[in-house]
């Protein structure tokens, strides 16, 4: 079910990006965006998520079980129609009749006539397959039965979307908090390179110290971008599976 849902949903992005040129642009644009960019994102209400979320296609497969089952009940109501059968059939043409006449007077002489003739025929016929006949009840509460099993797979769908929208949600909220702390351990680091690497040319510092301090610098740049990823990829998936802009430049 898991699987399922992953693939729907890469799917769900591959269309998305295909149809909708705004966010396509906003895809692009990710990795160039900036903390400050990242920092200002405003989420809206997991409310509003949520609502928007009824527009995905996972959930709109379920709806659409749903009104299959719905359909499917209206059939089986008129199940005794299939008790009956009507039947008709029409012919025109031209009809040919070839004769022979003779006597003992007369030489045989060969006729042949034609007439345009049209026919048709109508009927009707009952047959009662008695255990059609009495399955009728249990078959419409059978469908009955399918219908409610559909909606409750369409609440397990959403319920499976709402709770992939507040992981992803939390996530990316945390994200943005560590992002925050990362962007500092970096600017802190990259200062103490550039302190570092003038130390080492008057001569201050050996090559080992300054390699040390290139070491910390690239660390702290490795989780940095580790965490702008952790970001940006939560926030794509947001927005397909909530169909809700949320990245703005």
């Amino acid at each position: 079910m898991k699987h399922l849902f992953n693939i729907i949903l890469l799917f769900s992005l591959f269309f998305y990006l295909n149809t909708n040129k705004s966010f396509a642009q906003n895809f692009n644009d990710l990795p160039n965006l900036s903390v400050d960019d990242l920092n200002k994102l405003r989420f809206p209400p997991l409310d509003s998520l949520f609502e928007n979320a009824k527009n995905s296609p996972v959930y709109n497969l379920a709806s659409t079980k749903v009104q299959i089952e719905k359909r499917m009940l209206k059939k089986e109501k008129r199940g005794f129609l299939s008790f009956f059968s009507l039947r008709g059939s029409y012919q025109y043409g031209m009809f040919g009749n070839e004769s022979t006449y003779t006597d003992i007077t007369i030489a045989p002489y060969l006729s042949y006539a034609t007439q345009a003739q049209n026919g048709y025929t109508i009927g009707a016929g009952v047959m009662i397959p008695l255990d059609g006949l009495f399955d009728l009840n249990g078959r419409v509460k059978r469908q009955k039965l399918a219908i409610k099993g559909a909606e409750y797979e369409k609440e397990i769908k959403f319920e499976e979307i709402k709770r992939e929208v507040i992981e992803l949600y939390t996530m990316a909220v945390s994200q943005i908090n560590i992002l925050k702390l990362r962007a500092e351990t970096l600017e802190l680091a990259k200062l103490q390179y550039d302190i570092a690497e003038k130390d080492f040319i008057n001569g201050m510092i050996t090559s080992s110290d300054l390699s040390s301090e290139k070491q910390r610098h690239t660390i702290a740049l490795e989780a940095f971008e580790k965490s702008k990823y952790e970001l940006t990829r939560c926030l794509m998936i947001l927005e397909v599976i909530t169909n809700t802009s949320i990245l703005k430049k």
